[in-house]
Protein backbone atom coordinates (compact mmCIF):
# COMPACT_ATOMS: atom_id res chain seq x y z
CA UNK A 1 0.00 0.00 0.00
CA UNK A 2 1.53 3.75 -0.98
CA UNK A 3 2.08 5.92 1.75
CA UNK A 4 -0.28 8.39 2.95
CA UNK A 5 0.74 11.51 1.32
CA UNK A 6 1.65 14.00 4.23
CA UNK A 7 2.30 17.75 3.53
CA UNK A 8 4.11 20.08 5.80
CA UNK A 9 3.74 24.17 4.72
CA UNK A 10 6.61 26.47 5.70
CA UNK A 11 5.69 29.19 8.29
CA UNK A 12 5.86 31.68 5.43
CA UNK A 13 3.72 29.57 2.60
CA UNK A 14 -0.26 30.66 4.38
CA UNK A 15 1.43 33.94 2.93
CA UNK A 16 0.33 33.03 -0.87
CA UNK A 17 -3.15 33.06 -2.07
CA UNK A 18 -4.94 30.05 -0.80
CA UNK A 19 -5.69 28.85 -4.23
CA UNK A 20 -2.31 29.09 -5.38
CA UNK A 21 -1.40 26.50 -2.69
CA UNK A 22 -3.73 24.61 -4.13
CA UNK A 23 -2.31 24.45 -7.09
CA UNK A 24 0.94 23.66 -5.13
CA UNK A 25 -0.44 21.02 -3.84
CA UNK A 26 -1.36 19.59 -7.28
CA UNK A 27 1.95 19.91 -8.50
CA UNK A 28 3.55 17.72 -5.63
CA UNK A 29 1.40 15.29 -6.11
CA UNK A 30 1.64 15.26 -9.82
CA UNK A 31 5.46 15.26 -9.52
CA UNK A 32 5.31 11.79 -7.49
CA UNK A 33 5.90 13.69 -4.19
CA UNK A 34 4.90 11.33 -0.86
CA UNK A 35 6.01 13.25 2.23
CA UNK A 36 7.14 16.59 1.25
CA UNK A 37 7.55 20.32 2.41
CA UNK A 38 6.93 23.57 0.97
CA UNK A 39 8.37 26.97 1.17
CA UNK A 40 7.91 30.34 -0.67
CA UNK A 41 9.22 33.75 -0.77
CA UNK A 42 7.69 37.21 -2.25
CA UNK A 43 10.35 38.02 -4.69
CA UNK A 44 11.16 41.89 -4.94
CA UNK A 45 11.41 42.69 -8.69
CA UNK A 46 13.62 45.60 -8.27
CA UNK A 47 11.46 48.04 -10.81
CA UNK A 48 11.43 44.97 -13.14
CA UNK A 49 7.74 43.92 -12.58
CA UNK A 50 5.18 45.31 -12.81
CA UNK A 51 1.91 43.07 -13.81
CA UNK A 52 1.75 41.21 -10.57
CA UNK A 53 3.07 39.83 -7.52
CA UNK A 54 6.10 36.91 -8.32
CA UNK A 55 6.90 34.03 -5.80
CA UNK A 56 9.45 31.88 -5.36
CA UNK A 57 8.48 28.43 -4.21
CA UNK A 58 10.25 24.70 -3.40
CA UNK A 59 8.96 21.70 -2.92
CA UNK A 60 11.26 19.55 -0.95
CA UNK A 61 10.39 16.01 0.17
CA UNK A 62 10.56 12.23 -0.64
CA UNK A 63 9.13 10.45 -3.97
CA UNK A 64 9.44 6.36 -4.60
CA UNK A 65 12.45 7.07 -6.66
CA UNK A 66 14.53 9.31 -3.35
CA UNK A 67 14.72 12.64 -2.19
CA UNK A 68 13.40 15.16 -4.81
CA UNK A 69 13.51 19.36 -5.10
CA UNK A 70 10.62 21.21 -7.32
CA UNK A 71 11.69 25.02 -7.99
CA UNK A 72 8.77 27.17 -8.96
CA UNK A 73 8.11 30.57 -10.44
CA UNK A 74 4.71 32.03 -10.10
CA UNK A 75 3.17 35.00 -11.32
CA UNK A 76 -0.08 35.81 -9.49
CA UNK A 77 -2.29 38.79 -10.30
CA UNK A 78 -2.98 41.40 -8.53
CA UNK A 79 -6.94 41.61 -7.82
CA UNK A 80 -7.15 44.98 -6.13
CA UNK A 81 -5.27 46.74 -9.21
CA UNK A 82 -6.42 50.22 -10.30
CA UNK A 83 -5.00 49.74 -13.48
CA UNK A 84 -6.44 51.57 -16.44
CA UNK A 85 -4.36 51.67 -19.56
CA UNK A 86 -4.56 47.74 -19.80
CA UNK A 87 -6.39 45.32 -18.31
CA UNK A 88 -4.46 43.46 -15.97
CA UNK A 89 -7.06 40.63 -16.21
CA UNK A 90 -6.62 40.34 -20.03
CA UNK A 91 -2.81 40.02 -20.58
CA UNK A 92 -2.59 37.20 -17.35
CA UNK A 93 -5.45 35.43 -19.49
CA UNK A 94 -3.15 36.18 -22.34
CA UNK A 95 -0.46 34.56 -21.31
CA UNK A 96 -1.68 31.64 -19.82
CA UNK A 97 -2.98 30.94 -23.03
CA UNK A 98 0.44 31.11 -24.74
CA UNK A 99 1.78 29.08 -22.16
CA UNK A 100 -0.44 25.95 -21.59
CA UNK A 101 -1.96 25.99 -25.10
CA UNK A 102 0.19 27.85 -28.00
CA UNK A 103 4.01 26.65 -26.78
CA UNK A 104 2.80 23.36 -26.91
CA UNK A 105 1.70 23.80 -30.55
CA UNK A 106 4.72 25.38 -31.36
CA UNK A 107 6.65 22.44 -29.69
CA UNK A 108 4.18 19.86 -31.88
CA UNK A 109 5.30 21.62 -34.95
CA UNK A 110 8.89 22.01 -34.30
CA UNK A 111 9.29 17.80 -33.74
CA UNK A 112 7.35 17.47 -36.85
CA UNK A 113 9.87 19.13 -38.77
CA UNK A 114 12.90 17.22 -36.82
CA UNK A 115 14.10 20.65 -35.55
CA UNK A 116 16.88 19.73 -32.95
CA UNK A 117 15.83 21.48 -29.40
CA UNK A 118 18.97 22.76 -29.55
CA UNK A 119 17.66 25.04 -32.59
CA UNK A 120 13.94 25.37 -31.60
CA UNK A 121 12.61 28.28 -30.21
CA UNK A 122 12.79 28.15 -25.86
CA UNK A 123 10.32 28.71 -23.75
CA UNK A 124 10.28 28.13 -20.13
CA UNK A 125 7.88 24.82 -18.94
CA UNK A 126 4.69 25.89 -17.74
CA UNK A 127 2.77 23.35 -15.03
CA UNK A 128 -0.48 22.12 -16.17
CA UNK A 129 -2.03 24.42 -13.24
CA UNK A 130 -0.99 27.43 -14.89
CA UNK A 131 -3.87 29.73 -15.42
CA UNK A 132 -5.44 33.22 -15.61
CA UNK A 133 -4.88 34.07 -12.41
CA UNK A 134 -1.58 31.94 -11.82
CA UNK A 135 1.55 31.86 -14.07
CA UNK A 136 2.92 28.89 -12.70
CA UNK A 137 6.81 28.02 -14.35
CA UNK A 138 9.69 25.92 -14.01
CA UNK A 139 12.39 28.35 -12.21
CA UNK A 140 14.47 29.10 -14.49
CA UNK A 141 16.60 30.41 -11.61
CA UNK A 142 17.72 27.56 -10.49
CA UNK A 143 19.11 26.24 -13.35
CA UNK A 144 21.50 29.22 -13.53
CA UNK A 145 19.63 31.67 -16.17
CA UNK A 146 19.79 35.29 -15.42
CA UNK A 147 18.68 38.23 -16.76
CA UNK A 148 21.07 40.95 -17.60
CA UNK A 149 20.97 44.44 -15.46
CA UNK A 150 17.95 46.04 -16.76
CA UNK A 151 20.18 49.88 -16.76
CA UNK A 152 23.29 48.23 -18.64
CA UNK A 153 23.80 48.01 -22.35
CA UNK A 154 23.23 44.11 -23.67
CA UNK A 155 26.25 42.48 -25.19
CA UNK A 156 26.45 41.91 -28.70
CA UNK A 157 26.39 38.07 -28.53
CA UNK A 158 23.64 37.80 -26.06
CA UNK A 159 21.86 40.57 -28.74
CA UNK A 160 22.68 37.94 -31.83
CA UNK A 161 21.10 35.01 -29.84
CA UNK A 162 17.85 36.99 -28.95
CA UNK A 163 17.60 38.80 -32.80
CA UNK A 164 18.02 34.79 -34.17
CA UNK A 165 15.43 33.24 -31.07
CA UNK A 166 12.58 36.40 -32.37
CA UNK A 167 13.04 35.61 -35.76
CA UNK A 168 12.52 31.59 -34.87
CA UNK A 169 9.16 33.29 -33.08
CA UNK A 170 7.44 34.90 -35.99
CA UNK A 171 8.65 32.44 -38.17
CA UNK A 172 6.93 29.77 -36.03
CA UNK A 173 3.65 32.28 -36.64
CA UNK A 174 3.89 32.29 -40.37
CA UNK A 175 4.35 28.48 -40.33
CA UNK A 176 1.49 28.29 -37.75
CA UNK A 177 -0.59 30.32 -40.43
CA UNK A 178 0.24 27.91 -43.18
CA UNK A 179 -0.15 24.76 -41.36
CA UNK A 180 -2.72 25.03 -39.21
CA UNK A 181 -5.44 28.12 -41.12
CA UNK A 182 -8.12 28.19 -39.10
CA UNK A 183 -6.95 27.49 -35.75
CA UNK A 184 -4.61 30.37 -36.68
CA UNK A 185 -7.45 32.78 -37.73
CA UNK A 186 -9.83 31.72 -34.79
CA UNK A 187 -6.77 32.41 -32.05
CA UNK A 188 -4.15 34.19 -32.75
CA UNK A 189 -5.45 36.45 -35.84
CA UNK A 190 -7.83 37.82 -33.02
CA UNK A 191 -5.30 38.53 -30.27
CA UNK A 192 -5.82 42.20 -30.32
CA UNK A 193 -2.49 44.64 -28.69
CA UNK A 194 -3.74 45.14 -24.77
CA UNK A 195 -3.75 48.98 -24.82
CA UNK A 196 -6.76 50.96 -24.02
CA UNK A 197 -5.61 54.29 -25.87
CA UNK A 198 -8.06 56.69 -23.93
CA UNK A 199 -7.82 60.00 -21.38
CA UNK A 200 -5.33 57.91 -18.92
CA UNK A 201 -3.07 56.83 -21.82
CA UNK A 202 -2.52 59.80 -22.92
CA UNK A 203 -2.39 61.24 -19.38
CA UNK A 204 0.46 58.43 -19.04
CA UNK A 205 2.05 60.06 -22.36
CA UNK A 206 2.43 63.62 -21.51
CA UNK A 207 3.51 62.61 -17.88
CA UNK A 208 6.58 60.56 -19.68
CA UNK A 209 7.36 63.06 -21.90
CA UNK A 210 7.53 66.08 -20.32
CA UNK A 211 10.21 64.13 -18.26
CA UNK A 212 12.31 62.73 -20.99
CA UNK A 213 12.08 66.23 -23.02
CA UNK A 214 14.06 67.73 -20.16
CA UNK A 215 16.69 65.17 -20.37
CA UNK A 216 17.91 66.86 -23.15
CA UNK A 217 20.16 69.88 -24.06
CA UNK A 218 17.80 73.31 -23.95
CA UNK A 219 18.21 74.01 -27.73
CA UNK A 220 17.90 70.43 -29.07
CA UNK A 221 14.68 70.07 -26.67
CA UNK A 222 13.48 73.62 -28.38
CA UNK A 223 14.13 72.67 -31.69
CA UNK A 224 12.84 68.83 -31.28
CA UNK A 225 9.92 68.67 -28.74
CA UNK A 226 7.33 68.94 -30.25
CA UNK A 227 8.55 66.95 -34.05
CA UNK A 228 9.19 64.42 -30.82
CA UNK A 229 5.39 64.38 -29.19
CA UNK A 230 3.93 64.32 -32.59
CA UNK A 231 6.03 61.16 -32.99
CA UNK A 232 4.53 59.77 -29.90
CA UNK A 233 0.70 60.02 -30.75
CA UNK A 234 1.52 57.81 -33.59
CA UNK A 235 2.42 54.53 -31.54
CA UNK A 236 -1.61 53.86 -31.07
CA UNK A 237 -1.79 53.81 -34.79
CA UNK A 238 1.74 51.45 -34.80
CA UNK A 239 0.39 49.39 -32.05
CA UNK A 240 -3.66 48.83 -33.57
CA UNK A 241 -2.38 48.55 -37.36
CA UNK A 242 -2.28 45.16 -39.08
CA UNK A 243 -3.19 45.94 -42.16
CA UNK A 244 0.39 44.91 -43.04
CA UNK A 245 2.79 41.72 -42.68
CA UNK A 246 1.32 40.22 -39.02
CA UNK A 247 2.54 37.70 -36.86
CA UNK A 248 2.01 36.41 -33.71
CA UNK A 249 4.13 39.48 -31.60
CA UNK A 250 5.77 39.28 -27.95
CA UNK A 251 4.99 42.73 -27.24
CA UNK A 252 7.68 43.54 -24.43
CA UNK A 253 10.77 41.52 -26.21
CA UNK A 254 13.67 43.11 -23.94
CA UNK A 255 16.13 42.05 -22.01
CA UNK A 256 14.68 41.78 -18.56
CA UNK A 257 12.41 39.35 -19.93
CA UNK A 258 14.82 36.80 -22.19
CA UNK A 259 17.00 35.05 -19.59
CA UNK A 260 20.24 33.64 -20.67
CA UNK A 261 22.66 31.08 -19.02
CA UNK A 262 26.23 31.69 -19.25
CA UNK A 263 29.68 29.74 -19.14
CA UNK A 264 32.54 31.55 -18.42
CA UNK A 265 30.60 35.23 -18.94
CA UNK A 266 29.44 34.18 -22.23
CA UNK A 267 26.29 33.40 -23.44
CA UNK A 268 25.18 29.38 -24.16
CA UNK A 269 21.35 29.88 -23.79
CA UNK A 270 18.49 32.02 -23.63
CA UNK A 271 14.74 31.53 -22.83
CA UNK A 272 12.12 33.88 -23.62
CA UNK A 273 9.58 34.76 -21.09
CA UNK A 274 6.60 37.02 -19.94
CA UNK A 275 3.89 36.67 -23.35
CA UNK A 276 1.59 38.97 -21.20
CA UNK A 277 1.19 41.95 -24.11
CA UNK A 278 1.67 39.50 -26.77
CA UNK A 279 -0.79 40.26 -29.71
CA UNK A 280 -1.40 40.19 -33.47
CA UNK A 281 0.64 42.63 -35.28
CA UNK A 282 3.74 43.82 -36.92
CA UNK A 283 6.32 41.44 -35.90
CA UNK A 284 8.89 44.17 -36.55
CA UNK A 285 8.01 46.20 -33.59
CA UNK A 286 9.00 43.12 -31.75
CA UNK A 287 12.54 43.49 -33.53
CA UNK A 288 12.61 47.52 -32.94
CA UNK A 289 11.35 47.22 -29.45
CA UNK A 290 14.26 44.88 -28.32
CA UNK A 291 17.13 47.09 -30.17
CA UNK A 292 16.12 50.08 -28.55
CA UNK A 293 15.12 49.48 -25.00
CA UNK A 294 18.52 47.31 -24.43
CA UNK A 295 21.49 49.41 -26.41
CA UNK A 296 23.11 52.73 -26.78
CA UNK A 297 24.01 55.11 -29.70
CA UNK A 298 27.57 53.33 -30.08
CA UNK A 299 25.93 50.07 -29.95
CA UNK A 300 23.82 50.38 -32.39
CA UNK A 301 25.97 52.04 -34.73
CA UNK A 302 28.07 49.14 -34.99
CA UNK A 303 25.43 46.28 -35.13
CA UNK A 304 22.34 47.16 -35.69
CA UNK A 305 22.86 46.52 -39.80
CA UNK A 306 24.33 43.20 -38.46
CA UNK A 307 21.45 42.44 -36.13
CA UNK A 308 18.60 42.87 -38.76
CA UNK A 309 20.30 40.89 -41.20
CA UNK A 310 20.09 37.47 -38.12
CA UNK A 311 16.76 38.43 -37.52
CA UNK A 312 15.58 37.84 -41.14
CA UNK A 313 17.84 35.06 -41.66
CA UNK A 314 16.48 33.18 -38.92
CA UNK A 315 13.08 33.27 -40.18
CA UNK A 316 14.08 32.49 -43.70
CA UNK A 317 16.13 29.23 -42.19
CA UNK A 318 13.03 28.85 -39.52
CA UNK A 319 10.90 28.46 -42.43
CA UNK A 320 12.80 26.28 -44.48
CA UNK A 321 12.92 23.32 -41.85
CA UNK A 322 8.68 23.35 -43.28
CA UNK A 323 9.93 23.76 -46.60
CA UNK A 324 8.46 27.46 -46.68
CA UNK A 325 10.40 29.89 -48.85
CA UNK A 326 10.48 33.33 -47.01
CA UNK A 327 10.84 35.62 -50.38
CA UNK A 328 7.32 34.91 -51.19
CA UNK A 329 5.54 35.43 -47.51
CA UNK A 330 7.77 39.03 -46.14
CA UNK A 331 10.33 39.62 -49.35
CA UNK A 332 13.70 41.56 -48.31
CA UNK A 333 12.65 44.37 -50.25
CA UNK A 334 9.06 44.50 -48.26
CA UNK A 335 11.16 43.62 -44.70
CA UNK A 336 13.47 46.53 -45.31
CA UNK A 337 10.71 48.66 -46.36
CA UNK A 338 8.93 48.09 -42.93
CA UNK A 339 12.36 48.63 -40.83
CA UNK A 340 12.42 52.20 -42.30
CA UNK A 341 8.61 52.66 -42.06
CA UNK A 342 8.50 51.53 -38.69
CA UNK A 343 12.03 52.71 -37.16
CA UNK A 344 10.62 55.20 -35.22
CA UNK A 345 8.68 53.18 -33.14
CA UNK A 346 12.06 53.42 -31.03
CA UNK A 347 12.16 56.47 -30.61
CA UNK A 348 8.46 56.15 -29.14
CA UNK A 349 9.44 53.78 -26.85
CA UNK A 350 11.83 55.55 -25.54
CA UNK A 351 10.04 58.51 -24.49
CA UNK A 352 7.56 56.91 -22.34
CA UNK A 353 8.59 52.95 -21.46
CA UNK A 354 12.20 52.72 -21.27
CA UNK A 355 12.30 55.47 -18.25
CA UNK A 356 10.90 53.01 -16.44
CA UNK A 357 13.77 50.01 -17.10
CA UNK A 358 15.96 53.17 -14.91
CA UNK A 359 13.51 53.35 -12.59
CA UNK A 360 15.44 53.37 -9.12
CA UNK A 361 14.98 49.97 -7.35
CA UNK A 362 14.27 51.78 -4.07
CA UNK A 363 11.21 53.98 -6.10
CA UNK A 364 10.13 51.93 -8.11
CA UNK A 365 6.81 53.39 -9.69
CA UNK A 366 3.51 51.64 -8.32
CA UNK A 367 1.66 51.60 -11.72
CA UNK A 368 -1.18 49.51 -10.35
CA UNK A 369 -2.44 51.76 -7.90
CA UNK A 370 -1.01 55.44 -8.51
CA UNK A 371 -2.41 57.92 -11.54
CA UNK A 372 0.05 57.55 -14.07
CA UNK A 373 -1.04 61.12 -15.32
CA UNK A 374 0.86 62.30 -11.92
CA UNK A 375 3.50 59.36 -11.77
CA UNK A 376 6.58 60.87 -10.15
CA UNK A 377 9.86 58.07 -9.43
CA UNK A 378 13.42 58.43 -9.42
CA UNK A 379 15.17 57.93 -12.78
CA UNK A 380 19.01 57.07 -12.74
CA UNK A 381 21.08 59.50 -14.41
CA UNK A 382 22.29 56.86 -16.82
CA UNK A 383 19.01 57.12 -18.91
CA UNK A 384 19.99 61.13 -19.88
CA UNK A 385 22.52 59.85 -22.17
CA UNK A 386 20.67 57.06 -23.26
CA UNK A 387 18.14 59.37 -24.61
CA UNK A 388 20.41 61.77 -25.57
CA UNK A 389 21.85 59.19 -28.07
CA UNK A 390 18.65 58.05 -29.14
CA UNK A 391 17.15 61.80 -30.30
CA UNK A 392 20.52 62.16 -31.63
CA UNK A 393 19.96 58.74 -33.97
CA UNK A 394 16.62 59.95 -35.65
CA UNK A 395 17.74 63.47 -36.21
CA UNK A 396 21.13 61.95 -37.92
CA UNK A 397 18.52 59.76 -39.87
CA UNK A 398 15.89 62.20 -40.98
CA UNK A 399 12.77 61.03 -38.54
CA UNK A 400 13.03 64.71 -36.62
Amino acid sequence: MAEKQNTQLGENVDTLPHSLQKNIESIAKNEGFITYEVTSKNLSTKGGSYMGILYEVYIQGKTNKGDKETNIFVKNIVTDEQMKIYSVTDVFAKEAFVYTELSKIFTELQVEANIPNEGRFQMAKCYDECNPKSIILEHLGKKAFRVYDRMEIIPFDYAKMCVQQLGKLHGLSMVLQERRPDYFNKHIATMKQPFNFEEDWYGFVNNMYNYSINCLDPDVKAKFGQKIMDKVNDYPKYMSDTSGFCTFCHGDFKHNNVMVKEVDGMPIEIVTVDFQISHYGCPILDFLYFIFNGTDQEFRDKHLSKLKDLYYESMRNLLENFGMNISKIFPRMEFERVIKEKLDFGLMINVFYVPFLFAAADEAPDVANESLSDLSFKVDRRFTQRFRGVVDDFIKWGYL
